[in-house]
């Protein structure tokens, strides 16, 4: 795993603005983000781009339904021939031909420009994210009724599509000779061990893995983000680099897992601290608070005997969520926050 990068409180975000300006959005990601900017999503600006549509351009029978938001996979189309095609595609091991286009992700395209136009700015790192495959499948319903998440050969294909998806924008970031960080977010998995969500520990950590691999392979870093509260210790079993939780409302739930948090940080994992609210509580919240609340979790790491200089390294600073259902000035106050309490644990 790549240790070189240093985490050192510095910022960045889970991708979703309530945005419909590109460009507007996008420098709001690089003046709040300077060090670790990733590009927005932006679902208001098109509905192809919410989560589980945005990444499904190249799914076998897939059917987008707009005005519902969801996608579908219709399996009295030519299945067979339309598998094949994807594993054939999939072989060559091209992420060009996995690309995400500008209809499902102008933010990313604007993003690229604002960067190639910004010699000047000068981040430490660059961020991409994509929806992970346990979410992704447990979306999408295929015409019988059940989930992909329950169909083995479709559950398969969401992984690759995902992991060239991944690829693909690694390859694209990777120009700034920056490390480049792929998110493989999955809010799916707070349904992990639940009646909601009946796949095996080894199946969740093994369609996880093939994600990450992709990127790690080619020297990327990977993250997953779970806004809500899940099995952490599985997602630190498996191979991701950085966790990504709310510390915001479930930092002592992740904190209870301080065991395997110490060997995760021992392996070279990070911790993604979603402290800024990203509700209707960023309102009344104030950068004291979050400083004293950030500081307390901290604390409780180091009084189970992890170092603080360790626990500096590998933090990283985010809201606890996307912001892309609030208010544009909401979200702009997340962002604002987000860049403010960085700057505030630096010193």
């Amino acid at each position: 795993m790549p240790n070189t990068f240093k985490g050192n409180f510095a910022a960045t975000a889970i991708g979703s603005l309530p945005h419909t300006d590109t460009e507007t959005a996008c420098k709001l990601m690089l003046r709040s983000l300077p060090e670790i900017p990733c590009w927005p999503q932006l679902p208001r600006h098109s509905k192809k781009e919410d989560m589980c549509i945005q990444y499904t351009e190249g799914l076998p029978c897939a059917v987008i339904h707009e005005d519902e938001k969801t996608v579908s996979i219709d399996l009295s189309l030519d299945t067979s021939s339309a598998l094949e095609h994807f594993y054939e595609a999939f072989l060559k091991n091209d992420p060009d031909v996995f690309l995400i286009s500008p209809d499902y992700a102008v933010g990313f395209y604007t993003m690229i420009d604002q960067l190639n136009k910004s010699p000047q700015a000068s981040p430490r790192a660059v961020k991409g994210q994509v929806a992970g495959p346990i979410t992704l499948a447990g979306s999408l319903k295929l015409s019988t009724g059940i989930t992909a998440l329950y169909d083995e050969q479709f559950f398969d294909v969401i992984i690759k599509l995902i992991s060239m998806k991944a690829y693909w924008q690694f390859t694209k970031l990777s120009q700034y000779g920056l490390p480049v960080i792929i998110f493989i977010d999955e809010p799916y998995l707070t349904s992990f061990g639940s009646a909601f969500m009946n796949i095996s520990r080894e199946r969740a950590i093994h369609a996880l893995n093939e994600a990450y691999e992709v990127v790690q392979t080619q020297g990327g870093l990977t993250g997953t983000h779970c806004c809500g509260n899940t099995d952490w210790a599985m997602l630190m079993d498996s191979k991701v680099d950085i966790v990504s939780f709310d510390a915001y409302e479930f930092m002592d739930k992740y904190l209870m897992f301080w065991r395997e948090i110490k060997t995760f940080l021992d392996r070279g994992g990070y911790l993604a601290w979603g402290i800024v609210p990203t509700s209707s509580k960023i309102n009344s919240i104030s950068l004291h608070d979050l400083v004293k609340k950030l500081k307390e979790g901290i604390q409780f790491l180091v009084e189970k005997g992890i170092p603080r200089t360790l626990i500096q390294e590998r933090s990283i600073i985010t809201p606890s969520c996307g912001t892309g259902t609030l208010t544009i000035d909401e979200a702009e106050k997340v962002m604002t926050l987000t860049y403010d309490l960085s700057m505030t644990m630096k010193d």
